[in-house]
């Protein structure tokens, strides 16, 4: 199976964004426009193609997902408020313009049909928000934690088993965690031992450090820096700095000798955290232990 995101937002028809994405949920399917005339409903491409090539230049984004959408897949979706929904589709490409869209003008007609399923904002993994930046209409989430990950919070979510999950390849918490999961992992974990994090610090152009740390107490500053996978961090690139440096490596993969000045975070420290809180925790977090714990 194959994870998609999907923008719903039409470029023709007078029906708003949000008149548009309550027809998708009421009708339950996604999809885009690229109307043709007769709007004759079909699950024959060819026919579709040769009627709405002669109005419309440019029919990539109906090829795509005439080719890669298909029964059984997952796709993301948002609606105009930002509620996050995931969606089982339930069958492939067709063309289908109903009385009520067309009432309406509303701007969608070529759509799969999908179980559509409402996601709490805090359930999302930071991959999957990240993929709704890119302003491509719609795209493949090719990334194997986000797939896993989707496929158990669908089972989750409507109390089935849809879907097998393949929970030996990310059984270690850390290779399930995506980078902006780690480094919020981190930043909770900082503010839990007494450091206030600035939230305008973290930047995602600031390429030596996450963000900026004040201890309220005392006044001190640090700094942190985090990676994932196999990237290593040296101890010793740190050691020239007047603030206090904490270090977290996923793997902890560290080169270098110990400094008065940098710290290194263990995963024991982060897992023991986690357990610790996850009461509290955003349930991305709660999920994803789940997933790799069993729990």
């Amino acid at each position: 199976m194959h994870l998609f995101r999907i923008h719903i937002r039409p470029g023709g028809g007078s029906a708003s964004m949000q008149e548009t994405f309550d027809y998708c949920r009421k009708k339950g399917l996604l999809g885009v426009g690229w109307r043709t005339e007769s709007n004759t409903n079909t699950t024959d491409w060819d026919k579709y193609f040769t009627e709405a090539s002669k109005i419309h230049d440019n029919l990539n984004v109906c090829k795509y997902i005439k080719k890669w959408v298909g029964k059984d897949d997952l796709v993301w979706t948002r609606d105009m408020s930002g509620e996050y929904y995931l969606a089982k589709v339930i069958s492939g490409w067709e063309y289908f313009v109903d009385q009520e869209a067309i009432d309406k003008d509303i701007d969608i007609a070529n759509v799969f049909r999908v179980e559509l399923k409402k996601v709490d904002i805090d359930q999302v993994p930071g991959k999957v928000v990240a993929c709704f930046r890119a302003p491509r209409t719609i795209q493949e989430i090719a990334d194997e934690k986000a797939v896993e990950y989707s496929k158990f919070l669908w089972n989750k979510i409507t109390n089935s088993n849809n879907y097998k999950v393949d929970v030996a390849k990310f059984s270690d918490l850390f290779m399930m965690l995506d980078d902006e999961e780690t480094e919020d992992l981190v930043f909770l974990y900082l503010q839990s031992i007494g450091w206030y994090v600035v939230p305008n610090s973290r930047k995602a152009d600031t390429m030596s450090f996450e963000y900026l740390l004040i201890d309220p107490n005392t006044g001190e500053r640090a700094l942190t820096q985090i990676k994932t996978g196999n990237v290593s961090l040296n101890k010793d690139d740190y050691k020239g700095y007047k603030y206090k440096i904490f270090l977290f490596q996923s793997n902890e993969l560290y080169q270098g000798a110990d400094s008065t000045n940098v710290k290194t975070i263990t995963r024991k420290q982060l897992t023991d955290f986690l357990i610790a809180s996850l009461k509290w925790m955003p349930t991305v977090f709660k999920t994803k232990f789940a997933l790799v714990s069993g729990r």
